[in-house]
């Protein structure tokens, strides 16, 4: 049974999925979205965001991940380490000052 890939962010305390909800709820999930957009689009080396799409977006285990790139399981388990510890700093730091 493959685990479930969802890009979760220990700082918002449960998956990262559309709210059910009303519009206020609607709203704040596309801030946070376009935040994690502009984080991974701004803040990630080439080679971490390359680790974290190809794992969270396109659902890839770590194992494919490495047959794509060509890296071994280990060093693309290290890059998406990297890039998820980043992204957590941005994110926090981002939520913190919109508050």
């Amino acid at each position: 049974m493959r685990r479930k890939s969802n890009l979760s962010l220990d700082l918002f305390g449960d998956r990262l999925v559309a709210p059910q909800g009303g519009e206020e709820a609607d709203t704040e999930y596309r801030r946070i979205l376009q935040t994690l957009h502009n984080a991974i689009e701004g803040e990630l080396t080439e080679r971490q965001r390359t680790c974290i799409t190809l794992r969270y977006f396109d659902r890839k285990s770590v194992n494919e991940v490495a047959e794509i790139l060509g890296l071994t399981a280990g060093t693309v388990s290290k890059h998406i380490k990297k890039g998820r510890e980043r992204l957590q700093r941005v994110m926090r730091y981002s939520f913190t000052r919109l508050q």
